[in-house]
């Protein structure tokens, strides 16, 4: 009711501004005969008319009634097929325009989602299909390893192992985008996943001279997806020897638990973060001083490792130090200790 009458008050205003008009004119008509008019005549020119009005507006209510309260009751909704039934030719109009938008919209945003999914598919098949010469170059520089120069064989195989994460980021980010088909939380032992992840890791840690410190607890178990958190820990572990220094040592894997609350930390003593860019690490495409001034980086490596810890109900967070170090902080909030 209080829509409907908000969009009469213009036509109630204008008949009320006709009735003190014409009680103007009868006014100045018996002004002019000398015949004064009645307090009660006047009122009954406003009383009458006003009778009128109320019955030409209860109609016109009840005729749109439906329409106000459809409307309301569906203004947060995002089905189209709720609009109302169109009481006058002007909202039967409005329909018909409203319908012609929405069926143009879907199609577009059907025709977006099939190419999206293409798009999905052939990102996959793609990575699953470079991983294969990747593979068999591996195996070929592992074979003639004994008759390559060793500064040689470490070269090639470093951008061996580059062109590897490079295609599990290209991977990950794809599934990201379907996440909720693609993760499957279990109790896992943090150490195992850890220790699975510095092994993979071995030679980058032998080339650049830094090397993993584990000092986790047997028994901390955490709920999780052992796949995504694996790159989520591979990312971290990348950039801390990425940006290691000539004076680093360690990578140090630490956990602390508190009332089922556990952290896991790992410390890594390179250059670390500049402060004008510690607040941006999680924007995509982000790559700071750090990213232009050592390695080539995407900037996505931290963006969706964020992004997969807050899917997980993990907490990711990044405390730093120019030339001091980074500390990388995940803290798992169903945990067995």
């Amino acid at each position: 009711m209080k829509d409907f009458l908000k969009d009469q008050l213009p036509f109630i205003l204008f008949f009320y501004s006709q009735c003190t008009i014409i009680i103007g004119i009868a006014q100045l008509s018996t002004f002019i005969t000398k015949a004064a008019m009645s307090t009660e005549t006047i009122i009954y020119l406003f009383i009458l008319p006003t009778f009128f009005l109320v019955a030409f507006l209860l109609y016109r209510y009840y005729k749109f009634c439906e329409f106000y309260t459809t409307i309301r009751s569906n203004m947060g909704s995002t089905d189209d097929s709720w609009f109302p039934e169109p009481a006058n030719r002007l909202l039967d109009n409005i329909k018909l325009y409203h319908d012609k938008q929405t069926a143009h919209y879907t199609e577009e945003i059907n025709q977006l989602e099939r190419q999206k999914q293409l798009e999905f598919h052939f990102m996959q098949q793609w990575v699953h299909q470079m991983k294969t010469p990747i593979s068999v170059l591996h195996l070929i520089i592992q074979k003639e390893k004994l008759n390559l120069p060793e500064a040689f064989h470490h070269s090639v195989q470093e951008e061996i192992e580059r062109l590897q994460r490079g295609l599990d980021l290209a991977l990950y980010q794809s599934r990201l985008q379907k996440f909720d088909r693609d993760f499957h939380v279990q109790q896992i032992s943090l150490k195992q996943v850890a220790t699975e992840v510095i092994q993979e890791f071995k030679s980058s840690f032998i080339r650049n001279q830094v090397f993993p410190a584990l000092a986790i607890d047997e028994s901390y178990v955490v709920a999780t997806d052992p796949k995504w958190l694996k790159f989520v820990l591979s990312q971290i572990v990348s950039n801390a020897i990425k940006y290691s220094k000539e004076s680093s040592e360690n990578i140090t894997f630490t956990a602390a638990a508190n009332e089922k609350v556990l952290q896991l930390n790992i410390q890594d003593t390179g250059c670390g973060i500049p402060s004008q860019d510690i607040q941006r690490v999680f924007d995509p495409f982000f790559t700071g001083l750090n990213g232009r001034t050592f390695r080539e980086s995407t900037g996505m490596g931290l963006y969706l490792s964020k992004e997969i810890c807050d899917a997980l109900g993990h907490n990711l967070i990044i405390h730093s130090e120019q030339d001091k170090g980074t500390t990388v902080t995940i803290t798992f909030s169903h945990a067995k200790i």
